[in-house]
């Protein structure tokens, strides 16, 4: 195949250009937004996208194998009503951050072109373009990218002590028609509180293996199966291993991710459980069937952003065990300097199995060492910023 090298370098005469006849620009990022402003000087970035010429949304995404895709868009207002460009960057798990701030940019610079050609913007183009006869791109690894990290954290002052250590192991493999993935984890928190002469202790254990294989069918279908083990002593929970396989809906195409997603899924599977104390149900170990139904929604809009995720589980051993759990986060763009934030999450518990029987003492209760029952958890945040005075955003100061 043919391999194309292209070095895209975009330089431009700004001298001949004053505050008032600058491309007004307003940027919404997740990047290094001082780089970029600090690049484009010949842009006079603003505040609210009321006030822009031109539009531009940087939306990015972390893939399995640790690499990280970023789709920019740019749209026109005002004289470039109907414009518009777009281009794709994605940065590796080896790149660095200099690297990745780089690529980002010159996409960028690319993608503005047919905006600064318009506004008859002085363009010095210099392209570079090599083309090389070269052998069939052979990865030794065949796309599997493995990865270990560990941790420590501890805090200690006169009246507590906080030990706390992660260690995991990842393996994962993504392909356009396949995306496996397992890890392996196992943290461990040692609390120690200390008042006049007693002393309290806390210790939450957790171990876990999970993995997923899931195919591709089709641009809005995709299927695959979950499976793994895991210990956890704040859950009760001695051994557990489940299988599940599911499938999965999308209601745009997978290619649409990064600014627009719903989709809609549907899990089955059965497990084991080994129980450390014996549950309020009797039981010391059992066997669980369920079925799960799984709503996403996520847009990423000039208008604002929206994530919302709807969750439903029913257990076939007894159909009155459920759990039901919605979280949503709005951040939307009202009119111009004025935005409103909400979030909020409900959880309704109707099954509690692994629940270990007794009395909690004051102990476990303080110290979070062991799980207490409950019917539902909420919780509910609101936001409202208004923005108003000098429309220019483009002086970077970081001083103190």
């Amino acid at each position: 195949m043919k391999y194309l090298q292209l070095l895209f370098t975009l330089i431009l005469s700004t001298s001949l250009f004053s505050q008032d006849n600058k491309l007004k620009t307003y940027l919404d990022c997740r990047c290094d937004e001082n780089f970029i402003k600090q690049e484009t000087s010949f842009l006079e970035y603003v505040r609210d996208q009321d006030l822009a010429d031109i539009v531009i949304f940087i939306r990015d995404d972390r893939n399995p194998t640790g690499s990280r895709s970023f789709e920019i868009t740019i749209d026109g207002n005002n004289e470039y009503e109907g414009m518009t460009s777009s281009s794709m960057v994605v940065a590796y798990s080896n790149d660095t951050s200099s690297t990745t701030r780089e690529k980002l940019l010159n996409k960028y610079k690319l993608a503005l072109v047919p905006f600064l050609d318009k506004a008859n913007y002085d363009l010095d183009l210099g392209v570079n373009s090599n083309f090389d006869e070269i052998e069939e791109y052979n990865d030794k690894w065949k796309n599997w990218v493995f990865e270990l990290s560990g941790s420590y954290n501890g805090d200690k002052e006169e009246s507590r002590k906080t030990n706390r250590y992660d260690i995991e192991f990842e393996i994962d493999k993504l392909t356009e028609d396949w995306r496996i993935g397992m890890e392996l984890k196992r943290n461990e928190t040692n609390r120690k509180f200390f008042s006049d002469d007693n002393e309290y202790k806390s210790t939450r254990k957790t171990t876990s293996f999970n993995g997923r294989v899931v195919r591709s069918i089709s641009d809005h279908f995709s299927a695959g199966v979950f499976f793994g083990a895991y210990q956890n002593t704040y859950e009760n929970i001695d051994f557990n291993r489940y299988l599940a396989p599911a499938i999965e809906y999308s209601f745009y195409p997978y290619k649409d991710v990064l600014s627009k997603e719903i989709t809609l899924s549907y899990r089955i599977g059965a497990g084991k459980r080994n129980y450390i104390e014996k549950t309020i149900y009797g039981f010391e170990k059992q066997s669980l069937a369920s079925q799960a139904v799984s709503l996403n929604i996520r847009f990423r809009q000039k208008w604002g952003n929206i994530s919302s995720n709807l969750d439903a589980t029913q257990f076939l051993n007894d159909g009155s065990k459920k759990r039901f759990s919605w979280r949503s986060n709005l951040d939307i763009r009202v009119f111009e300097g004025l935005a409103v934030r909400l979030s909020g999450n409900v959880n309704l518990i109707r099954e509690q199995y692994s629940q270990a029987a007794g009395d909690t003492s004051i102990e476990d209760l303080l110290l979070q060492q062991r799980q207490i029952a409950t019917d539902y958890r909420t919780g509910f945040s609101v936001g409202l910023s208004y923005t108003f005075g000098s429309i220019y955003n483009s002086i970077i100061n970081t001083r103190l």
